[in-house]
């Protein structure tokens, strides 16, 4: 497998997890950020309230944060 084919792979495992979780009930918000091939970053959210959106927001940025410490 080349590096381009197992980062593809990669990203749609977390994709299938995620839907896995969604369809048994597991997640019901949703915030997420990528980056296109132009590295252009993108947000994408399902949103039961906008501030718990910033609040998930900010939970995942501070959690990216502590695992790069």
């Amino acid at each position: 497998q080349t590096e381009e084919e197992e980062r593809k792979k990669q990203l749609l495992d977390v994709v299938d997890t995620m839907r896995s979780q969604i369809e048994n009930g597991d997640i019901k918000e949703l915030v997420a950020c990528s980056l296109d091939k132009d590295g252009v970053a993108q947000i994408h959210c399902y949103l039961l309230d906008f501030a718990g959106g910033v609040g998930l927001f900010e939970i995942g940025k501070a959690s990216l944060i502590q695992s790069r410490s």
